[in-house]
């Protein structure tokens, strides 16, 4: 899509949810998340267009796709019998660890530097503003009291 709103082109044709598009750090893939296989997983498409490649395999719901700045892994809400989690999938072998143990968490966004991941959890009742490192090590809330974080992002780079 142009910035005056012309070119439109549809990438995928299903009859499929295909929703939450993030686009790779290089521009050459679009991740998404499609019920196309009965539940929400993660797929890619070239930017240019051609057939969806599911990305994500393990369990049964996947979303929220947002790879890396490095183009390395990708993070990812995950669902398992603890909750809505979020994760991590190195994108050269697909392996992936989940990094958070909270049970409510959303809208996972990195660092410019890729070894931080923002994100927006819920504790008791309220959206709380956490962050997690790539490797799961440090594991941090950072909101005050009066917040309520749903969809937290990290600004562009300051060099």
């Amino acid at each position: 899509v142009n910035v005056d709103g012309s070119g439109i082109k549809r990438l995928a044709s299903s009859s499929s949810i295909d929703t939450e598009p993030a686009y790779s750090h290089d521009g050459q893939w679009i991740y998404f998340t499609s019920d196309r296989g009965g539940s929400p997983q993660i797929y890619r498409i070239a930017a240019a267009g051609g057939r969806a490649e599911r990305v994500s395999f393990e369990g049964s719901y996947n979303v929220t796709p947002r790879p890396s700045p490095d183009g390395l892994t990708m993070t990812y809400i995950t669902r398992s019998a603890n909750g809505f989690q979020v994760a991590i999938m190195d994108l050269a072998t697909r392996q992936y660890a989940v990094l958070t143990d909270s049970s409510r968490d959303e809208s996972p966004s990195f660092a410019p530097n890729s070894r931080m991941i923002l994100y927006a959890t819920e504790i008791g009742g309220r959206g709380v503003l956490a962050a997690v490192s790539s490797d799961g090590r440090i594991k941090q809330r950072l909101s005050v009291k009066a917040a309520d974080v749903r969809e937290p992002a990290w600004g562009p780079s300051l060099h």
